[in-house]
């Protein structure tokens, strides 16, 4: 909301008309005589910190009895100028304070004459004569969610999404001709394994954690911005098909809310996206858990995050606002944590995120680390990352229908980044180096540590390093191989069409005769403990016959990949 009482009476009504402006027709940056990443079109959120950026050349015009923009001289502008410079804030607040200036000239031809302001010189001179250069960069300035939280998270949720059949039931709101995918005529007993016994004082704390675990789930593995999920609607998720056949993805129609216009204004209600979500399976899941819950329209209505929702109220028919889902989260966390005890399995709760609470906001951000840095861990876990990356990158509609297109290619430069720099330091004291794709691995660290060593990518730095194919090095902590990856040789993606370009490994289907592996002294530990955990597993007496065989041919694969690394001669530090 913006409060123009805090604009000067006598510059109130010009700086009103700027605002609506801005909302109704793009601004003219194609006037800059330089490049600008600035929007066209400006969200309403957008709009609050311009008018905050705003705010102290206001002031400051008021100050020096100034009664109209146009009043405003070049000599004005200097000296306004040298007050941002010497303001005690960083660059980017002093970068925005001067563009709110520019800006606002650049929307003066369609202003009333007291609103138009002169040419600020800095669109002349440049901004970086004033305040510096630029500290932007396009990465996503969200906090990822530490990876023990987040997993933690997820893996309730799942399983709450997974105990929904036995307890919906119960849960659902007061309409006895609710049906979904999950009701029937049978009746459902009231009993998960995970939510244990529902009572009747339960219903309302655990109908909002399935909610919640629902929302977190298909914002999180669908890469939805919060105000995209929270508007989904019944019947928006259906089965993909490959050849006639069901391919085990599903799309998901929605709307998008981010510079949705139409005949020259902003659209609050969104429109729908041209190119549907992809998504995995329990996405569809939860979307079906939320079809069960209720009957309205609206998958997230705001009574569902109510803390009490009385047996004859008739649900919200809007959204929850920011504030409830961050509670709702909180709540979420509590019951998990409480549960995890009550099972007796207290290794299981969730730990706190040192980087504060969690918003639908991170979500986004920590997807994206996920896929491209995903710690070992729990198994099916990792496999579900795998074939999420899978499905958001290579699958139906690509990085531009999983929302992230401007996320997965920084968070993968930073990736790949990571990894090549801690592959220098590792082979400064472990210079051994085997596998098919050593050379390459070699040249990789040798090439990143000339060019990029040091230094935090900038945009330009970030697409130059993602182009260049000879530095994609895949790794990540407890892995048991580098990939070096080259789509040609990747035999992880043999299944894709000629047509289909794979700029990325799936690393849940390496295997080892695979020209793009490389090892290391560090992954070579990681085989060994593979192989001390399959020999004690051989040796154990309750393991079946014919799963010795198995584990026997495992072990013999695993000592060959270490007898050729011990065999191979160390190259130089």
């Amino acid at each position: 909301m913006l409060h123009f009482t805090h604009v000067p009476a006598v510059l109130r009504p010009d700086i009103k008309h700027f605002f609506h402006l801005l909302l109704t027709i793009d601004t003219p940056l194609e006037q800059l005589d330089r490049p600008a990443s600035a929007r066209k079109r400006l969200s309403p959120s957008t709009l609050t910190t311009l008018f905050q950026d705003l705010r102290p050349f206001l002031s400051w015009l008021e100050a020096r009895g100034t009664r109209t923009l146009d009043e405003v001289t070049e000599q004005d502008l200097y000296e306004y100028a040298e007050q941002v410079a010497s303001a005690p804030v960083g660059q980017n607040p002093k970068s925005r304070r001067l563009f709110a200036l520019s800006r606002l000239w650049l929307m003066a031809p369609y202003l009333r004459r007291s609103g138009r302001l002169r040419q600020p010189f800095w669109e002349r001179e440049g901004i970086e004569q004033i305040v510096g250069k630029s500290e932007w960069t396009a990465e996503n300035k969200s906090a990822p969610i530490h990876p023990v939280t987040m997993s933690a998270v997820l893996v309730w949720c799942l399983r709450l999404i997974e105990d929904a059949p036995h307890v919906v039931s119960l849960l659902r709101t007061p309409n006895p001709a609710a049906t979904g995918p999950l009701g029937g005529a049978a009746p459902i007993p009231t009993v998960g394994t995970w939510t244990g016994e529902v009572t009747p004082r339960q219903v309302d704390p655990l109908r909002r954690s399935l909610t919640t675990a629902c929302l977190i789930t298909i914002a999180y593995l669908a890469g939805m911005r919060a105000d995209e999920v929270l508007g989904l609607r019944r019947g928006c998720c259906t089965p993909t098909m490959d050849g006639g056949r069901p391919s085990g993805a599903y799309a998901i129609r929605g709307r998008t809310y981010k510079s949705a216009v139409a005949d020259g204004r902003s659209i609050p209600a969104g429109v729908e996206r041209d190119v549907p979500w992809a998504a995995i399976k329990p996405v569809a899941d939860a979307i079906a858990v939320m079809e069960a819950l209720h009957t309205e329209d609206l998958l997230f209505t705001d009574s569902l995050f109510k803390a009490r929702l009385k047996p004859t109220v008739v649900l919200d028919a809007g959204a929850p606002s920011s504030s409830r889902v961050r509670a709702s989260i909180e709540h979420l966390i509590a019951w998990c944590n409480r549960r995890a005890v009550e099972l007796n399995r207290p290794g299981e709760a969730i730990p706190a995120d040192p980087d504060g609470n969690i918003s639908l906001r991170r979500l986004r951000r920590t997807l994206a680390w996920f896929i491209y840095r995903r710690p070992r861990g729990r198994v099916a876990l990792g496999v579900q990352y795998g074939h999420l990356h899978a499905a958001t990158t290579d699958g139906y509609g690509g990085r531009v229908s999983a929302g992230l297109r401007d996320l997965f290619p920084m968070e993968e430069a930073f990736a790949i980044s990571d990894t090549l720099h801690r592959a220098a330091d590792h082979l400064q004291a472990h210079p051994t180096v085997s596998g098919p794709a050593a050379g390459r691995y070699r040249a990789a660290v040798t090439e990143y540590q000339h060019r990029y060593q040091g230094l935090s990518l900038t945009p330009k730095q970030t697409a130059a390093l993602l182009a260049n194919p000879d530095l994609r090095v895949h790794d990540a902590a407890g892995q048991t191989l580098a990939c070096c990856f080259d789509a040609r040789k990747a035999l992880c993606r043999k299944g894709n069409s000629p047509t289909t370009a794979s700029t990325t490994p799936d690393l849940t289907a390496c295997e080892d005769r695979c020209a793009n592996i490389a090892r290391t002294d560090r992954h070579i530990a990681a085989v060994e403990a593979d192989l001390a955990a399959l020999q004690a597993e051989l040796a154990a007496p309750l393991t079946p016959a014919p799963l010795r065989h198995r584990i026997e041919l495992q072990i013999s694969r695993r000592e060959a990949i270490i007898q050729a690394h011990h065999d191979t001669p160390a190259g130089p530090p």
